[in-house]
């Protein structure tokens, strides 16, 4: 069985990798016929990945006193942010490599 911070580790790999993949994605179905739906995906694609970090923060961070816990959230949202800021930079040279200058 895998340990709880392997889990951790292994989904917030998978929280990392999604966002280029999610932008590559629809990136592409931008230039078919989904105009309409992809107006808005930068909000959506947010609430998606803020939704999946809640999820991984509630499933599988240990809840141990109230003061580790406070500690552990501080060390999560740091790190996610740190990860969603590489994120971010990974999609930007993804999407400049796809599509050009």
């Amino acid at each position: 069985m895998i340990k709880v911070w392997a889990r951790l580790l292994l989904n917030v790999l998978a929280w990392f990798l999604t966002m280029p993949a999610m932008f590559v994605a629809v990136g592409a179905l931008d230039q078919r016929k989904f105009q309409p739906l992809f107006e808005n995906i930068v909000p959506i694609t947010a609430a998606i990945l803020f939704v999946w970090a809640a999820w991984i923060y509630w499933r599988l961070v240990p809840t141990p006193r109230i003061w580790q816990r406070i500690g552990y959230l501080a060390a999560f949202l740091l790190g996610m942010y740190l990860l969603g800021a590489g994120a971010l930079w990974v999609t930007f040279w993804g999407m400049l490599m796809i599509h050009g200058a």
